[in-house]
């Protein structure tokens, strides 16, 4: 997993010592450092202590929830990017609500798929690599995977593409395209300059960033407004 930060550690928050001894098969046998905690008191100390770049955090904990733990987190400045993946229920709508004005930055729900699981910490922790940035660029900018899945809206381009904030995980980039653009991807081509035709017509530009492999690892998208023609 070259495209991760060199022994990249997580922090497992969950009351349930099974659902910790999970995780951390799970997320050890994928060559992640797990650090665990199994109260919110105790998960801000390691925090602090440990200083670990990704945290699994359960939503239902006695005492201090999940949410009381992400709310203290982001009054922090040190941990203000930090990707906190809450465990939680994405069928109640309540819950994820809360969990994004208390600063999570994705969702996963029990009982959790292992992929999807892996595929969210993955994408957490490049985009606090490569596009830790981008809520603060000038400009409509937005980072995709590999599989055109959307990472991250620079505010601009959230507005310009009609996508909310809440709606930016994994969201299909593709949607977007025209009938063309789909094509010429069907085809095993790729995109460099192109249109979106929404409500008004974007120009877009593509950059790949890849990894010392030459693997591609993300892909940046510039936007802007055509002129009239």
């Amino acid at each position: 997993m070259s495209d991760i930060p060199a022994a990249a550690t997580i922090l497992v928050v969950d009351d349930s010592a099974p659902n910790v001894k999970l995780l951390r098969l799970i997320l050890g046998a994928a060559g992640y450092r797990v650090f665990d905690a199994y109260s919110g008191p105790d998960a801000l100390e390691i925090l602090h202590r440990e200083k670990p770049d990704a945290m699994l955090l359960d939503v239902r904990m006695p005492g201090m929830s999940g949410y009381d733990v992400c709310r203290q987190i982001r009054k922090d400045p040190e941990f203000s990017g930090l990707p906190v993946i809450m465990v939680t229920a994405l069928s109640l709508a309540e819950e994820r609500i809360t969990g994004i004005e208390a600063g999570a930055t994705d969702f996963i729900s029990k009982p959790f798929n292992k992929k999807e699981l892996l595929a969210r910490v993955r994408a957490s922790l490049m985009l606090a690599k490569h596009g830790g940035i981008v809520p603060q660029l000038p400009g409509a900018v937005a980072i995709a995977d590999p599989d055109w899945k959307i990472l991250a809206l620079s505010p601009l381009a959230s507005a310009l593409l009609g996508v909310g904030s809440q709606e930016t995980v994994h969201f299909d980039f593709t949607q977007l395209l025209g009938a063309a653009e789909k094509e010429l991807l069907a085809s095993g081509g790729d995109l460099v300059d192109f249109r979106l035709h929404l409500q008004a017509t974007l120009n877009a530009r593509q950059t790949t960033i890849t990894d010392p492999n030459g693997r591609l690892i993300l892909r940046l998208i510039a936007l802007a407004q055509a002129s009239p023609d």
